[in-house]
């Protein structure tokens, strides 16, 4: 069972949910602060910050989703099939508890956390978005299209040199050869990091999908039963 800092809505109730996935050599830690920047438009919602099941292989202070060798697809791809199924048993379980769907639960990744975010879109279907900075996208082994994935934003930096920018194109172009909307914002001289700039698009993105969207499936719902 996978565990980690997290912050609950000032209200005490929950409605949304908000599931970091932090980066190779990473932990929880480094991402749970955004949720001070977010929390003010984005009420009623839990933010939850794992650690990654593994200690990393070469950071010891660290933790890893999968490790990570090289960027071999094939060993990504290996990787990913490990970790997917804990973290969709996580988020079962955040589910669970706070009786809510997928439809209220939105997935932001860094780097190896992004990497991951993507391949949840094929196992989770309904989710309420995937927000991806600084990340990657390893195609499924199966060329079935994902059920009813939300709009996904990807934010990369120009300087990026571990991720290179490149990965933000590429990506783009395969999530749309699966069916995926896909939108995406470039920080010009940005390297491996989110910036100011890279939250607030984030934190817009996150309002649309969660609360904005909720908000226009009820009133079409309404229209049609007139």
């Amino acid at each position: 069972m996978i565990n980690g800092p997290s912050r609950m809505p000032a209200s005490g109730s929950v409605r949304k949910i908000v599931v970091f996935l932090h980066g190779y050599g990473a932990s929880g830690d480094d991402l749970i602060d955004i949720a001070n920047e977010w929390s003010d438009r984005l009420t009623d919602t839990l933010f939850v910050s794992p650690h990654a099941p593994d200690v990393c292989d070469v950071s010891p202070s660290g933790y890893q989703w999968f490790g990570l060798k090289d960027f071999n697809p094939l060993n990504i791809r290996q990787g990913l099939e490990s970790a997917a199924p804990i973290v969709c048993h996580y988020i079962e379980q955040l589910m669970d508890k706070y009786s809510v769907i997928a439809k209220d639960i939105a997935l932001v990744g860094f780097s190896q956390g992004s990497i991951l975010a993507m391949e949840l879109l094929f196992r989770i279907p309904n989710l309420g978005g995937v927000l991806g900075y600084s990340g990657a996208f390893y195609p499924p082994k199966s060329l079935e299209r994902p059920l009813n994935p939300p709009k996904v934003l990807l934010v990369h930096g120009t300087a990026d040199m571990v991720v290179p920018f490149g990965a933000l194109y590429q990506a783009q172009m395969q999530l749309q050869m699966f069916g995926v909307n896909v939108d995406s914002h470039v920080c010009e001289g940005l390297g491996h990091s989110i910036d100011t700039v890279g939250l607030t698009v984030g934190y817009d993105y996150l309002y649309r999908s969660l609360f904005q969207s909720n908000q226009q499936n009820t009133a079409e719902s309404l229209r049609n039963s007139l």
